[in-house]
């Protein structure tokens, strides 16, 4: 190994699972400033994106947490988390790139790398109160957990909002944490209601996804909204040609932005949208008949890709088991984990080893706004051909 080039050894050591990496870190002085080193760290990360790899099953039931390898899913083991408190209550947020954003029930937040165990607490944000004269106001949040790719920085966004049932109003508040800054700001509120609120967003492409209403009132409608993080604006995104009455929800497989379309106990279609923007470039993947499961067909969101790509993990929002959708046999098959827990909630999260720690220099941001300037330009686009501009 020693004759080898250094940049051979780093696209070997790149392949390897992060709990490797660590303890090859101690090999030498010079490993370890490889391995630690942001061009590793950013090569290893988009290995494991590209190859579908290095992915994990996060399980969060009650107070605990779990892992599992979504390629083997066989065994699950306990995590513990750094947000413990009198309870361990545990919330999961969003994950992106190998980070984890969790709080507790005192409300305290951390970005968190689960495979290298470091975590960072962010600044405490209070609720406003709202009160609208001589209607009933109820409140919800909602939180999303994203990249800048502009700013090479990792944001938090919270959308607060309260509505009046009698009256039909609604206001919002929407704060964004900068990574970077560290610290709070408001922007413009978004001008839509959340149709879950409790359903958090769903980051692809360098915006965070929610599905949306244009009024308080409990209509039927498919509209999907980005926040795009760099330049902090709104868009609605041009959807599918579906056919007849259905349930969208929105998530994201191979670091494309998809939509599934649940007909409900009849069939679910899973939609990939292959190019971030253009309308035209909506793919029918695959879909899911309720002739392919043994019990009741519910709506379903995808959680990943598997198996070297071969196959796409889901889950249903009412049960606990995931299933996995063979894309060349065109099968469902069940998915039962030892050791996990009777009922959870699962996220995925790459192993990287991405780090809270910020380098707040001007050479390395300009590098990475080097990186993505034709993603900046396509992303200019969108404005006229894939999304709406929200004035």
């Amino acid at each position: 190994m020693a004759n080898l080039p250094q940049d051979i050894i780093a696209d070997i050591l790149s392949r390897l699972e992060v709990k490797q990496l660590l303890c090859y870190r101690c090999v030498s002085k010079t490993w370890r400033k490889l391995i630690d080193g942001p061009d590793f760290i950013k090569l290893h990360l988009t290995n494991s994106i590209s190859s579908s790899s290095n992915q994990l099953l996060i399980l969060k039931h009650s107070k605990n947490l779990y892992r599992v390898s979504s390629d083997s899913l066989n065994l699950a083991s306990v995590l513990d988390h750094p947000l413990m408190c009198y309870n361990h209550s545990v919330k999961l947020l969003g994950s992106c790139n190998g980070l984890l954003c969790i709080s507790n029930i005192v409300d305290d937040i951390a970005f968190w790398n689960p495979c290298t165990r470091r975590h960072r607490v962010l600044p405490y944000l209070s609720l406003e109160h709202k009160k609208f004269s001589g209607a009933s106001v109820y409140s919800s949040s909602v939180y999303g957990f994203g990249y800048d790719l502009i700013h090479d920085d990792y944001k938090l966004v919270r959308i607060t909002q309260f509505c009046g049932v009698q009256n039909e109003i609604f206001e919002s508040e929407v704060k964004v944490f900068s990574l970077i800054r560290n610290y709070w700001t408001r922007i413009r509120d978004m001008p839509y209601v959340l149709r879950c609120p409790e359903t958090d967003g769903v980051y692809a492409c360098g915006a965070l996804h929610w599905v949306v209403r244009r009024n308080v009132k409990f209509e039927e409608c498919n509209i999907v909204v980005a926040l795009d993080l760099a330049a902090e604006q709104y868009k609605e995104v041009l959807l599918p040609k579906f056919d007849g009455k259905n349930f969208v929800e929105v998530g994201v497989l191979g670091g494309c932005l998809s939509v599934v379309a649940n007909y409900a106990k009849f069939r679910s279609d899973v939609w990939v949208m292959k190019e971030y923007g253009m309308e035209d470039s909506w793919i029918n993947l695959f879909s899911v008949s309720q002739e392919q499961l043994l019990g009741p067909l519910r709506a379903i969101r995808p959680l990943g890709y598997c198996m070297g790509g071969s196959e796409v993990l889901l889950t249903e929002y009412t049960t606990t088991n995931p299933l996995r959708y063979d894309l060349k046999k065109n099968v469902v098959k069940d998915v039962r984990i030892s050791r996990a827990p009777c009922r959870y909630n699962v996220e995925t999260c790459l192993q990287s080893l991405v780090s809270i720690n910020v380098n707040r220099g001007n050479n390395r941001r300009n590098q990475v706004a080097g990186d993505y300037a034709k993603n900046v330009k396509k992303r200019d686009d969108f404005l006229s051909v894939g999304f709406k501009l929200i004035l």
